[in-house]
């Protein structure tokens, strides 16, 4: 299980948590209303169920979502019907390069078709699950088989969860993007065999030719938000496919 370095905020600034979540922060003389679109833009990324969502029926599943929630156990969250914005510091991006093939169990290229948000059987932690439409398997390390149009289910930690009352709490993990239903991707990903899940690294979405990361990390500095950042898809691919190869 990866190590926490753990800062709670729970926050109502706006500004404050985008800018650590890898969205610019706004300036104080900024409009109300573009912080207001920031904000909302932000936000619809996450997968969003009502917290009284029922627990998984199929055994199978059942045991997933909880295996998953078991990883979490002693965090130190508390997600109640009060919390604000939740922004969980990690060193998940420490060291991790634009390509981190050799970091990576599966790389796979696809649609993401479904998401949903899932709230831990303990209620201390958030996280979001993905179907893939698998298009094209770059590499493949894991016990994992997959073929063309396969269905894989990812996930990745942080989301939202509407309480009775209406309010709505966030978790994130800053410099962490989500992936977006009906969008095509290239996902780095891990296998976690205990955990029962396969845990997104990083990845980028593939529109119109050209490549855009879904993560932020470092304000904006880190290879993986600089270097392919509207990049030729392309010559992404092909890089990519090179240091694969390679063992890059």
């Amino acid at each position: 299980m990866r190590g926490y370095l753990l800062l709670i905020i729970s926050a109502l600034i706006v500004g404050a948590v985008i800018g650590t979540s890898g969205v610019p922060a706004q300036d104080n003389s900024a409009p109300r209303k573009q912080q207001d679109v920031d904000k909302a833009e932000f936000e619809s990324q996450f997968p969003l169920p009502d917290v009284n969502k029922p627990k998984p029926t199929n055994p199978g599943k059942r045991d997933k979502w909880r295996a998953k929630g078991k990883k979490y156990k002693s965090i130190g969250l508390s997600i109640t019907d009060s919390s604000g914005w939740i922004s969980v510091n990690t060193e998940w991006d420490i060291g991790l390069p634009a390509l981190p093939v050799t970091q990576s169990h599966l790389i796979v290229i696809g649609e993401v078709t479904d998401a949903e948000a899932n709230l831990t059987e303990d209620k201390d932690w958030l996280y979001s699950e993905f179907t893939v439409r698998v298009d094209e398997v770059l590499k493949n390390t894991s016990n994992v088989t997959l073929t063309r149009d396969s269905s894989l289910i990812v996930d990745r930690e942080g989301g939202r969860v509407r309480f009775p009352n209406g309010h709505i709490t966030l978790q994130f993990i800053p410099g962490q993007g989500m992936p977006r239903v009906g969008r095509r991707y290239t996902l780095f990903l891990i296998c976690e065999e205990q955990e029962q899940s396969i845990h997104i690294l990083t990845g980028y979405e593939l529109r119109d030719g050209r490549v855009y990361p879904i993560d932020n990390p470092a304000g904006g500095q880190h290879p993986i938000a600089t270097m392919y950042k509207e990049a030729d898809e392309t010559s992404f691919l092909n890089d990519l496919r090179t240091a694969i190869v390679s063992g890059r």
